[in-house]
């Protein structure tokens, strides 16, 4: 979970709200799903127990929830100057297609600010940007740049001045000789051009997403005009980064000056122009039975639009006998109603809905799918199998290195991030995934996962199944290595397990077979084909089997 230190002067200040000391920062943190980690002077550190709000791994986002719960709603980016214009040129589809930012003014940045910017840069590039690879940020002093600016892919011997260095270096030196250079490489493997930020005199100001100029990227105390660019891989990450840092900075007193990102090609759907930062604008409704249902109390319409007005929702509105809400510019994590009412439940606080104990007595046990998934898991331990435990939400991208067919995983209506945008329909990805970091340890690995995926049916309806998935990797793993597991398996099962021949473009011809137990179709076994392999950079031979969970009995 994401941990961040912020100074309790500058919280409060932000906050505009009394301190409570010590004993009553845990109470204002709860609502924010944050824990008191610790507290040391002016220094107070947070745990941060939400995973989709990137707006709070900064003391200006967790300022921003306070104030909002003890003082109301609040508009954001609503007074912005005219956009600057940004030129992106052709040829940066396949490096790094995406670009925002702005320009913010009209405030003094003192060393306060200066820390918490840099703190809240490097946790968005780490953590929500995947260590720069779908988004990095630059920050510089806009006074030094001349407008417009270009986004261009430019020859790798193309030269700047990188930030902590007096003389020129070309941008191939940059990855060498810098030490943020060769930290971030490898993002740029391969490629015959780099992209890079220019300003209207042709001078590089940024190696994206590497380093910064020594021109413009040395920001200091002092500094009052601030240049910040985002670039990256996937379009919503880039926009949401620019979005929150927008917020932060107006929170700070600086005044947003957007820039209008014209693209050669279609950047977002049929769009080639966009306005960042982007104000989103989702929206989620439900009713008051539906409140009531999830609550188990009743909540007046107009009650719960005061509370969503607490948690900072951009709008609210309850006169059509539902109630809507809009959330923040800076949030994406709203996806169903369930969440419009969670956040009623945090505002009007949990300590304000009275206990209720339950009208029956019932012994809990474990669901009879769960004691056969432990069943299983204490039969393939004994066979040398380690357990793996992968996220549910998964990336199209890590399906497709596996599939090879048209079966094609279910899409999240407004993923946070494209590495959580699909809902896996299989579980080997997650054991390939695991294999490709484990060249290191010693050889032979079996490792496996009991897991639910989401699969799309002949007719079109998804439905929700439990399989079980092993895969074994080494210089002589075979299709037979598979099959001895899933036959010590299916003997302490008692099943009687029959292989038919398969043809799944996953395996390799003539290694694989449809997995029957008890007559009736399991699953798929098989040696994956190299192609595969090399998809995941997995260097040695590898065998495995996916089966449906409940064809092993109850």
């Amino acid at each position: 979970m994401p941990k961040i230190e912020v100074s309790r002067r500058v919280l409060f200040g932000l906050a505009r709200v009394s301190d409570p000391g010590d004993a009553g920062l845990g109470d204002l943190l709860a609502p924010l799903k944050g824990e008191l980690d610790g507290c040391e002077g002016d220094q107070i550190k947070i745990e941060l127990n939400d995973t989709n709000r990137p707006d709070l791994w900064c003391v200006e986002g967790v300022a921003r929830a306070i104030r909002c719960l003890a003082h109301g709603r609040e508009d954001h980016l609503a007074s912005m100057q005219p956009p600057l214009e940004l030129v992106v040129a052709p040829g940066l589809e396949r490096l790094r297609p995406f670009i925002a930012g702005f320009v913010a003014s009209g405030f003094v940045l003192d060393q306060a600010a200066l820390d918490s910017l840099i703190s809240v840069q490097e946790k968005l590039a780490d953590s929500f940007g995947k260590k720069r690879s779908l988004a990095a940020i630059g920050f510089h002093r806009a006074r030094e740049i001349s407008f417009p600016v270009r986004y261009a892919d430019v020859p790798r011997d193309s030269v700047m001045i990188p930030l902590g260095h007096e003389e020129e270096m070309s941008l191939d030196k940059v990855l060498t000789e810098t030490e943020k250079g060769r930290e971030y490489a490898h993002l740029l493997a391969g490629l015959e051009r780099f992209p890079a930020l220019t300003d209207s005199s042709g001078r590089i100001f940024s190696f994206p997403p590497v380093l910064n100029s020594n021109d413009t990227g040395r920001v200091r105390p002092g500094d009052s005009d601030l240049f910040c660019d985002v670039t990256g891989s996937d379009w919503e990450t880039v926009q949401l980064t620019a979005t929150i840092l927008a917020c932060n900075l107006e929170d700070r007193g600086a005044v947003i000056t957007p820039l209008l990102v014209v693209y050669p090609y279609e950047a977002r759907g049929a769009s080639r122009s966009v306005q960042s930062p982007v104000r989103f604008t989702d929206t989620l409704r439900t009713d008051a039975s539906e409140i009531e249902k999830i609550l188990g109390i009743p909540v007046k319409l107009p009650e719960a639009e005061q509370a969503l007005r607490r948690m900072d929702y951009a709008s609210s509105d309850s006169s059509d006998g539902t109630l809507t809400g809009t959330l923040p510019p800076y949030r994406r994590d709203g996806i169903h109603a369930v969440d419009l009412i969670e956040d009623i439940v945090v505002s009007m606080g949990l300590d304000g809905f009275p206990p209720l104990l339950p009208d029956d007595f019932t012994i809990g046990r474990s669901a009879p799918e769960e004691e056969l998934a432990d069943a299983v898991r204490m039969v393939l331990a004994g066979t040398g199998c380690e357990e793996i435990l992968r996220p549910v939400l998964s990336s199209s991208d890590r399906i497709e290195r596996l599939s090879r067919t048209p079966s094609r995983p279910v899409a999240i209506a407004n993923p946070m991030t494209a590495e959580y945008g699909v809902v896996r329909n299989s579980l080997l990805p997650g054991l390939l995934e695991v294999e490709s970091t484990s060249a290191h340890a010693a050889f032979p690995h079996r490792t496996f996962e009991v897991g639910e995926v989401l699969q799309r049916g002949e007719d079109g309806v998804c439905r929700t199944a439990t399989l079980l998935a092993c895969l074994i990797s080494g210089n002589d793993a075979d299709l037979g290595d598979a099959h001895s597991i899933l036959g010590a398996l299916c003997r302490e099962r008692e099943l009687d397990l029959r292989l038919e021949p398969s043809d799944d473009p996953r395996f390799i011809p003539g290694r694989s077979g449809r997995v029957l137990l008890g007559g009736l179709t399991a699953g798929i076994l098989g040696e994956l084909h190299p192609a595969v392999l090399t998809d995941w950079g997995v260097m040695r031979p590898a065998a495995g089997f996916e089966i449906l969970l409940d064809s092993l009995g109850t």
